[in-house]
């Protein structure tokens, strides 16, 4: 009777894995094919073109990279130290071109919030100067740096192929994701379609947008130590274990060769992100 059950127990798993398999499959190409597509879109709105399967390779290549130089430092820890150490490095190598394109994509928005001030100033003084607005934008984009130009440069590829230049401008905003160019466009929508001199309104977008770069320093000079506290307190815990692995090695070791030496190894990792993320949330100001 037992034997029946079991041999029951068996066919319900397999049927259960063979209705669920397609479905669970195709969940996953789609999910795939999203996480494709963004970050393509990513890459090419830094002007980065690489393919998504080339972006693949390297991620490949850094893991096994890295995972092979994890097994050779700790082939002297006892097993199963050196596969865990393995496979941690090469997640770790796996997602470090991840972490790079979202590094390059943060370097590329502060750039362009820090050029976006004398990018208006440049566009007010040609209004004032007689310029359309259409004309200031190519004043800025042959006179400014990347990544200003690039992006008004698209604004403006999109304006002669037919895009309204509002909706161009929104477009750029929803790529920058800069709060004061959204400003700037608003601005520029309603003088538009209400009349009014975009001359002033440029003036006084430029004096608000400054203001709030100013407002934006010192709530970054306030809060920088309590960032730089988070990351030294978060890093003390990883500066301690290396320090305990060097005077008491077979203590530690049973951090990562015994069941509940790797949870409580686990379980203390997720408590220093935790904390860090909490004092880095608690540390930042909006205004």
């Amino acid at each position: 009777m037992l034997y029946l059950i079991l041999f029951g127990i068996f066919l319900a798993v397999c049927c259960a894995i063979y209705f669920v398999s397609g479905p669970l499959q195709d969940a996953m190409k789609r999910n795939v094919f999203r996480q494709k597509e963004h970050v393509t879109r990513e890459l090419e709105q830094m002007f980065i073109f690489i393919s998504v399967d080339g972006l693949q390779r390297i991620k490949w290549s850094i893991a096994v990279a890295l995972a092979g130089i994890g097994l050779i430092f700790a082939w002297d820890f006892a097993p199963p130290g050196p596969i865990i150490i393995a496979i941690i490095v090469g997640a770790i190598g796996y997602w470090m071109p991840e972490l790079f394109i979202i590094y390059l994509r943060r370097r590329r928005r502060a750039a362009f919030s820090e050029q976006l001030v004398d990018g208006l100033v440049m566009m007010s003084n040609g209004m004032r100067s007689g310029f359309t607005l259409q004309q200031a934008i190519d004043m800025l984009i042959e006179e400014m740096p990347a990544p200003l130009s690039q992006e008004f440069d698209l604004v403006r590829r999109e304006y002669r192929v037919g895009v309204d230049l509002d909706v161009a401008l929104k477009n750029c905003v929803e790529r920058t994701k800069d709060e004061d160019l959204g400003l700037v466009v608003i601005a520029i929508q309603i003088t538009r379609q209400l009349g009014g001199n975009l001359a002033e309104v440029f003036d006084k977008i430029v004096n608000l947008v400054r203001e709030r770069k100013i407002l934006h320093g010192k709530a970054d000079a306030l809060t920088s130590e309590g960032k730089m506290q988070a990351a030294v307190v978060g890093l003390l815990p990883y500066g301690f274990l290396f320090a305990m692995i060097k005077v008491n090695p077979d203590l530690m070791r049973l951090m990562w060769t015994t069941l509940p030496g790797v949870i409580a190894l686990l379980f203390v990792i997720l408590l220093d992100v935790i904390g860090y993320l909490w004092v880095r949330k608690v540390a930042s100001i909006e205004y």
